[in-house]
């Protein structure tokens, strides 16, 4: 049985969450990378104090794992959010362009 790992926002300083950097730099802090490569299911919790969550930062944290999985159904039936209603859609957005962008990750 594979155990799934926690990516939870309310242990990161929010509730504004922006910057391509600060996203890429708590990918490696959380070890995505490894995740990705052991291919267990990641929650991912967003509290609902939650603001934003900016393309950049999204695509910092989760574009390269995006990218790995190739559609956006491979991403979510591995990354399983617990996030607020209103940021489902814009996240789906975001998925939609990294995938439109592969080569900003490669």
């Amino acid at each position: 049985m594979t155990t799934a790992n926690l990516i939870d926002f309310g242990r990161i300083e929010g509730p504004v969450y922006t910057g391509r950097d600060r996203g890429a730099s708590l990918r490696r802090d959380l070890d995505v990378d490894t995740m990705d490569s052991n291919n267990s299911p990641v929650e991912v919790r967003i509290p609902t104090s939650t603001y934003t969550i900016s393309s950049s930062f999204f695509l910092g944290l989760f574009g390269p794992s995006v990218v790995r999985a190739g559609t956006k159904e491979a991403f979510y039936r591995r990354f399983h959010f617990d996030s607020p209603e209103f940021l489902r859609e814009v996240m789906d957005g975001y998925v939609l362009r990294a995938l439109q962008s592969r080569n900003l990750f490669s």
